[in-house]
């Protein structure tokens, strides 16, 4: 050994063979070790603070320490203030460490190679300590920090451990810039520990969860990259209050999942290629905002069995499902985009939730809703679907349907299927094949929705009673309103025209409808096929004013494009805008008492192709052909999304139980 003095501090140099144990016993606080290039056996026991111990050339590859006692740890460390930097240190065996701090502060651990040590760097009772630019490989838990706090562990590479770093009750601890790939089950784990912040690192191909968080609390996640891990990217268990922010989660199976975890934020973070992107189950009060999700098999944002959230401003693309709650309530879904995927929006057992703004255009479906109540659905575009704009299905019940404009979708703008006590207002449901259909469904209110364009039917209803179909403009479609086996409806304050096979349309097994204060101006105005029984055409007649602009409510007016129509022809004698005169429904054996007069005509039509009595009946016929068969087709798809989503939650109860029992080994 060597040694000269600068000042009051000595440096002491240690050549190959001889013992850095004896140099460090030599020392006093402020010296300095300089270990030269070498291969030394040695398990260093350090007691006497500011002291550094530091290879010569710098280089942890020519400069190894090798355990001399698998049974101890490499370096030993209880003192403040000590440096280690630029070794190769490796073989301490089981449960033992190649750097062991206790009971120590203000240390730094630089530029070290950790190879087959149990346990790389372990702080145990240690704060303010710095892990800076060390590598290592092929051990168990390569930083280890355990009720340790305010340490900063940065710019390390791990690789080949069972856990890359761990931290055990402790806090305000930082971990930046890290790099952790291949670990046999974790890449960052923190348990029970708080206000800590992960920044920046990369976590990767780990054999189960990239970043797991149990029981923490307050802790920032920014900037993280989760790429390839077996099960999850980001996992939080059981925790709060923590912010995941400008995150990346890539190719896992799960994306960003939250379990049990409330009262935290997600934003800005990148879920793409997973299986499911962000999942929040069993949770609350937590914030989705402004993330980019997509290319998502299964889902791209999903809430299971979680109450209280909010998702606002997320970008969704290409998810097989973009937005999913399922036994979900009380959250707000507002201002989302969703584009090109399977189901836009998708509500599954879930009540009293609010979907606002959201743009969900050019997926299978725009929103789907199976199963769920009480929901408020406003303003949202669910336009240009593969299928159906809005589905509310399987006892959907009590929605509130506000606003929206589903339009141009290849299937049906609104579909409602054994659904009831829905309300459907202002809606527009324009340039689909059908633009509102119920079918099973009772007791609906549609009122002043805008259903204009549509191939097959503006307004279609089969199988489905005590419905009010009210103030809605019904036109430029092949059919205006369909009635097919449905009774006890009300058809009121319609605007009907320019349809090109009928108006108005009931089948004979479509009893005690009412219909009345209707403008209807088509070609053929009603086809009404013989056989049904209590349809009524008129109300009472009642002061106000009428869809005519008369001042009383009675009938129906009867107009044609050509002006031949009833209602543009009939005698007002005393000028109540009601005919003088009855009108006979065609061969149907029914008539409007009260037919009204043209006072004002609400917008003249245009013209529909000229369509022969011969032609409309075959028309019909081929319509009801098709209208089983779409049926059928319908029944089909529901059956196989019924397969799909049995499939799904078979899926997610094998996962999530085989998980929660990989935690509890854990």
């Amino acid at each position: 050994m060597l040694s000269s003095g600068i000042g009051t501090a000595t440096e002491i140099i240690v050549q190959p063979g001889e013992s850095i144990q004896d140099a460090v016993n030599n020392t006093v606080p402020g010296d300095e070790v300089v270990v030269s290039p070498g291969s030394y056996t040695d398990n260093l026991r350090i007691t006497t603070g500011d002291l550094i111990i530091r290879s010569a050339s710098g280089n942890p590859e020519d400069t190894t320490i090798i355990a001399n006692s698998q049974s101890e740890d490499v370096f030993y460390v209880e003192a403040n203030n000590v440096t280690i930097t630029g070794f190769g240190i490796n073989g301490a065996g089981t449960d033992r460490a190649g750097v062991y701090l206790v009971r120590s502060g203000n240390c730094i651990i630089e530029n070290n190679r950790l190879a087959n040590d149990t346990l790389g760097i372990y702080l145990k009772q240690s704060n303010y300590n710095l892990i800076l630019n060390n590598t290592a490989v092929d051990g168990k838990r390569a930083i280890n920090i355990e009720r340790s706090n305010y340490n900063r562990a940065s710019g390390n590479t791990i690789s080949n451990q069972r856990f890359g770093i761990y931290l055990l009750v402790s806090e305000g601890n930082t971990l930046s810039d890290n790099t952790i790939s291949m670990s046999a089950d974790h890449g960052i784990v923190l348990e029970s520990s708080s206000n800590t912040s992960l920044e920046n690192n990369i976590v990767s191909s780990n054999g189960d969860y990239g970043i797991y968080l149990a029981s923490s609390s307050n802790c920032n996640l920014t900037g993280n990259t989760a790429d390839s891990n077996i099960i999850y990217g980001i996992y939080l268990k059981d925790s709060s209050s923590n912010n995941l922010v400008n995150n990346t989660a890539l190719n896992n199976s799960r994306g960003i999942f939250l379990l049990r975890t409330r009262e935290s934020m997600l934003s800005g973070n990148l879920a793409s290629n997973n299986g499911r992107g962000i999942q929040i189950t069993s949770a609350g009060n937590n914030d989705v905002l402004e993330n980019s999700v997509s290319d998502n098999f299964y889902s791209g944002i999903s809430f299971l069995n979680s109450t209280n959230c909010n998702v606002s401003e997320n970008i969704l693309a290409n998810n097989t499902i973009g937005i999913d709650l399922a036994f979900s309530s009380n959250s707000t879904v507002l201002n989302n985009t969703m584009q090109n995927g399977g189901r836009g929006l998708n509500l599954e057992d879930s009540n009293y939730n609010t979907l606002l703004n959201n743009n969900a255009v050019k997926n299978r479906y725009g929103a789907y809703l199976l199963r769920s109540g009480w929901n408020v659905l406003s303003n949202n575009d669910v336009s240009e679907s593969e299928d159906h704009g809005i589905v509310l299905e399987n006892s959907s019940n009590y929605n509130d349907l506000t606003g929206n404009l589903a339009s141009y979708n290849r299937a049906y703008g609104i579909y409602l299927g054994d659904s009831s006590n829905n309300n459907l207002n202002s809606n527009e449901a324009s340039g689909n094949n059908r633009g509102v259909f119920l079918t099973k469904s009772n007791r609906n209110t549609l009122l002043n929705n805008t259903v204009l364009d549509n191939s097959e039917y503006a307004i279609l209803l089969t199988y489905s009673s005590e419905n009010n179909i009210s103030e809605n403009d019904a036109s430029n479609s092949n059919r205006g309103i369909h009635l097919s086996t449905s009774s006890d409806n009300t058809i009121s304050g319609n605007n009907i025209v320019s349809n090109g096979v009928s108006g108005l349309y009931m089948t004979s097994t479509s009893n005690n409808n009412t219909v009345f204060n209707n403008y209807l101006n088509n070609n053929v105005n009603a086809n009404i096929k013989p056989g049904s029984f209590g349809n009524v055409w008129n109300t009472t007649k009642t002061a106000g004013t009428n869809i005519a602009g008369g001042p009383y409510i009675g009938g129906n007016l009867w107009a044609k494009p050509d002006g031949t129509g009833f209602s543009q022809t009939a005698t007002d004698a005393d000028g109540d805008g009601i005919a003088d005169g009855v009108y006979n429904i065609g061969t149907s054996g029914y008539t409007d008492y009260l037919p009204l007069v043209t006072a004002s005509i609400p917008g003249q039509p245009t013209t529909p192709v000229d369509v022969t009595d011969n032609q409309t009946e075959s028309l019909d016929n081929q319509t009801e052909s098709l209208d089983n068969q779409t049926e059928s087709l319908d029944n089909q798809t529901e059956s196989m999304d019924n397969q799909t989503e049995s499939t799904d939650n078979q899926t997610e109860i094998s996962t999530d139980n085989q998980t929660e029992s990989m935690d509890d080994q854990m």
